[in-house]
């Protein structure tokens, strides 16, 4: 209910104030800029578009963990908190992400500041959201043959890693990108194209229902150090261009002096370490989980050898 009168809300507001902060689908004006005072950026708009599509997102999500789950009978058990608060924290995320201040820095700013939101969407959000699909609502999805063949290609390590890197690439090759800048359109689909292939990235990893393959912790951890290396690579590349190889911040309004070329230094740094930082602290995480289940297995074993030998020993007296 919550939900759906915060779908009301949204859209008796946008209908009241479209020119007053909540940016409507069908306006077409584009602010201008080249023209705009210094602090045009600070604006806290809310594209409507974006708001109604988290929000039915949030609506399927919270109709399926209640009112779907017992109709249907996915699951006796409600899903956890952490779960819910980690699918509605990513979805905080992207509206962030997507609105106000960060949307207008990397869309009319600055290439360090589209960097922050690409970070955002691939590294936080898709993780988060992933984390929040408790196992029954992914066993319930899976019972469609379609989406089980689907799953069962993408998930299997390799192809993660060609589809997640193959969009990253492909989008950071200096005329689409400057494309995706220069046509509102092409940005939708590359912000698509990210958010959909990140999920794909993180779902065999973080998912835990029983049918989804776990890949072995040695190949979790190849799979995650290997997909440090492509960001690297092109984030060295962007740094350490002594030429900009991105022109669609060029006639951006300069703000806390920053140049193009320092712009792009800085944007291709945070690819190449923050980014990298986030995988490295899940191959911690994984390695440590390797560890633990080692040592819980070892107990195991050394308490049935144990017991073997007690045993033994009884039957001996």
């Amino acid at each position: 209910m919550l939900l759906k009168g915060a779908l009301l809300l949204l859209l008796a507001v946008s209908s009241a104030y479209a020119h007053t902060g909540v940016v409507m689908p069908w306006d077409s004006s584009e602010f201008d800029y080249s023209t705009a005072p210094p602090e045009a950026w600070k604006v806290l708009d809310l594209h409507v578009t974006v708001l109604l599509g988290v929000l039915l997102f949030c609506l399927l999500y919270h109709q399926a963990v209640t009112t779907w789950r017992v109709r249907h009978g996915w699951s006796d058990v409600p899903i956890s908190r952490w779960r819910q608060g980690a699918f509605y924290l990513g979805q905080i995320v992207l509206l962030l992400s997507l609105n106000g201040p960060v949307h207008h820095l990397s869309d009319n700013y600055l290439f360090t500041a589209h960097m922050v939101q690409h970070l955002m969407m691939n590294l936080i959000w898709a993780p988060l959201t992933v984390l929040g699909l408790p196992e029954w609502l992914v066993e319930a999805a899976l019972s469609v043959g379609w989406l089980r063949k689907v799953s069962d290609f993408l998930g299997r390590l390799p192809v993660k890693f060609l589809v997640y890197n193959g969009a990253l690439f492909f989008w950071h090759v200096p005329y689409m990108y400057d494309l995706a800048i220069r046509n509102h359109n092409m940005h939708i689909v590359e912000h698509i194209m990210f958010m959909v292939t990140s999920v794909i990235a993180w779902f065999g990893l973080l998912c835990t229902a029983p049918s989804v393959p776990k890949p072995h912790r040695f190949a979790q951890l190849l799979y995650l150090f290997a997909m440090t290396l492509p960001m690297k690579l092109l984030g060295a590349i962007i740094t350490l261009s002594t030429t900009l190889i991105y022109q669609g911040y060029v006639g951006a309004p300069r703000i806390w002096g920053i140049t193009p070329l320092f712009d792009q230094r800085y944007g291709g740094l945070l690819m190449w370490v923050p980014g990298g930082f986030v995988l490295w602290s899940c191959m911690i995480y994984v390695f440590s989980q390797w560890l633990k289940e080692e040592r819980a297995a070892q107990a195991v074993e050394a308490a049935a050898h144990a017991l073997a030998q007690g045993a033994g020993g009884s039957v001996r007296g």
